[in-house]
């Protein structure tokens, strides 16, 4: 039960459904880890949620300004609702702390529809998947659907300790536990025996990888998988989240459609200096994140600093993250 001034504290001031948000309720809250709760979220309306497949996520919306990224790992083929898990940081800017402090049962919030940038594909020979901590929310709706398919696919999950393993009976169950290995940083025994290097090589040829966790965590993955041999392509990776430099030389950028010309100063953001000359830009998470501002480039080279485009997407040049990247060349012309 909340009471009247937490109803709506989750939801931004003059934010709607007209805007591409839907109006959800908190219909649960479960713990499921140490410092780890679920949500499940329904349509306040009650009608059915829109369709989702596994690696999507979500906006969710938990006060003016606050808007977080979260993963959904709940059965893609039951949209009565969608459940997050989502972990308690100590370093929290306000999402987490919001959600294990103040989000409880009955309570209304604003969220996105889902987005998928981190799609798993069940014709590879055999899938992957590598979960530091949290980063097992998207990998548990891969498992499920890898497993409905009939794919091979094994699971790997990191975590400090085994109170962290979030959905550890659930993962078991569906995949199979011989295909899920845990291992705990305070357990020497199963701490040592992770072999990132290992575990990708005996995946065989035509593997596909699929990592999500800490940054340094998906940065050993990721650095194991290439010593394997395996191609980029192939290695694929989930981050909601990202230390950006504003800093950098001074440019001039322009907004061909709406003919505005400015200069974006060292600190600043293109979205920000767009906005100060009348030109609406849409962003979310203002980290290089979900790609919400996504624009296509006409003419320069962007200086990227997202990391929603993969190294191959942003090595072509055709799109830039507004909020967070810059120029490397003294003009940047762009798609707005």
């Amino acid at each position: 039960m909340t009471d009247a001034n937490d109803v709506t504290d989750g939801g931004d001031a003059g934010a709607t459904e007209a805007d591409g948000l839907l109006e959800v309720v908190v219909r649960r809250r479960t713990p499921v880890a140490d410092d780890v709760v679920a949500l499940e979220l329904a349509r306040i309306d009650g009608a059915p949620l829109p369709p989702f497949t596994a690696g999507s996520h979500v906006d969710l919306h938990l006060g003016p300004g606050l808007v977080r990224q979260y993963s959904l790992c709940g059965d893609p083929a039951d949209l009565s609702t969608y459940r997050l898990g989502i972990l308690r940081t100590v370093d929290s800017k306000g999402g987490s702390l919001r959600v294990h402090s103040r989000v409880r049962p009955g309570q209304f919030l604003l969220m996105s529809r889902p987005k998928n940038n981190f799609a798993v594909d069940s014709s590879a020979p055999r899938s992957v998947l590598f979960a530091g901590g949290i980063g097992i929310t998207p990998l548990l709706a891969m498992a499920r659907q890898l497993a409905a398919d009939g794919a091979a696919f094994e699971v790997h999950h990191r975590a400090r300790d085994r109170g962290r393993f979030a959905f550890a009976d659930e993962l078991a169950a569906l995949a199979g536990a011989d295909r899920v290995s845990w291992y705990a940083d305070d357990d020497p025994e199963t701490s040592a025996a992770f072999d990132a290097e290992a575990i990708v090589r005996a995946a065989g040829a035509g593997a596909h990888v699929y990592v999500c966790g800490p940054r340094g965590f998906m940065d050993h993955v990721e650095e194991a998988a290439r010593r394997a041999g395996l191609p980029e392509e192939a290695v694929h990776e989930e981050n909601f989240t990202n230390e950006v430099d504003h800093s950098g030389t001074p440019f001039t950028v322009v907004a061909a459609r709406s003919g505005v010309q400015a200069r974006v100063e060292s600190g600043r953001t293109i979205a920000d200096t767009l906005r100060e000359h009348g030109v609406a830009v849409r962003t979310t998470c203002e980290t290089g994140v979900c790609g919400t501002c996504l624009t296509r480039v006409i003419e320069g080279t962007p200086d990227h600093r997202d990391v929603f485009q993969s190294p191959a997407r942003q090595r072509t040049n055709r799109d830039i993250t507004l909020c967070c990247s810059r120029s490397r060349t003294p003009v940047l012309v762009v798609d707005v």
